[in-house]
C-alpha cells in the first residue's frame, strides 16, 4: 500500500468540495517505512510499484467524526513483478521477472479492491484524471478540484486545516513518521466502510482545474 503523503516528485495537493486530495508519484510502500523505522535494509528486490497514488482526506472542519488525518480511501496505479514474487516463494525462473501493466488498485478501511487494468497514457494528466474519476463516483464532491500547490502546501492552508509544518530533524523526525503510519495502520484496521465503489466508474463530470 503507498505510504502517506510520500512521493519521489514534489506531488500534487488539490482542494475538492469536503476533501483534501495528495497525488503522489512513485511513493513508498507501508512496508518501505515500517523496514526504516526498524532499521531494516530497504528492498533492492522490491516486487511492487506505485506509479501514482491519490490519497484522500476529509478536511479538517468537514470531518464528520471530527478533524483527524486518516485518510478515508486511497486510489493508485499498481505494477507487480510476479517474478520476483515467484522468486521469493522458491520458484524462481518460473515467471519472466519485470513491472507488468498497471491496473487500478483502491484502498478502503475494509478492503482492497482491484479496478481493471489501466490503459491510458503513463503520464500525470492522464491518470490524474482517471484516479480522479474513481474518487468522483465514490464521495461526489460538490464543485471542481482546485489544486492549491505541492504535497507540501496542505501544511497550513486555510482550506484544508492542516497545521502549519514546524521544521524538524533527528528523532523528531522519526517520531512524525510513526505517529503517521500509526495512524493510516489504524484507518486499516477500523473496519470502518465507505460507500459502495462500482466497478467500472464513470469519468468525473467536470474536469480538474490548474490555476495559474
Amino acid at each position: 500500500m503507498p505510504a502517506p503523503l510520500s512521493s519521489t516528485s514534489p506531488g500534487e495537493a488539490w482542494v475538492w468540495g469536503d476533501y483534501v486530495l495528495v497525488l503522489q508519484t512513485h511513493p513508498k510502500t507501508v512496508l518501505d517505512i515500517m523496514n526504516e523505522m526498524t532499521g531494516k535494509p530497504a528492498e533492492d528486490d522490491r516486487d511492487l510499484d506505485y506509479p501514482f497514488a491519490v490519497t484522500v482526506y476529509y478536511r479538517k472542519d468537514r470531518n464528520p467524526h471530527g478533524p483527524s488525518s486518516q485518510p478515508i480511501l486511497v486510489v493508485g496505479l499498481e505494477r507487480m513483478d510476479y517474478g520476483k514474487v515467484a522468486a521469493k516463494m522458491g520458484m524462481a525462473g518460473s515467471i519472466p521477472s519485470g513491472l507488468g501493466p498497471p491496473v487500478l488498485g483502491v484502498f478502503t478501511a475494509s478492503s482492497h479492491l482491484n479496478m481493471g487494468g489501466y490503459e491510458g497514457a503513463l503520464e500525470i494528466d492522464a491518470v490524474r484524471q482517471r484516479l480522479f474519476s474513481i474518487i468522483a463516483d465514490h464521495f461526489h464532491p460538490v464543485g471542481e478540484a482546485v489544486r492549491i500547490g505541492p504535497i507540501s502546501a496542505i501544511h497550513g492552508h486555510p482550506d484544508t486545516g492542516w497545521p502549519a509544518q514546524k521544521k524538524k530533524g533527528g528523532c523528531m523526525s522519526a517520531v512524525m513518521a510513526l505517529l503517521l503510519l500509526a495512524t493510516f495502520c489504524s484507518w486499516m484496521l477500523s473496519g470502518q466502510k465507505p460507500h459502495a465503489l462500482q466497478s467500472k466508474p464513470p469519468q468525473a463530470d467536470m474536469p480538474p482545474s490548474h490555476p495559474g
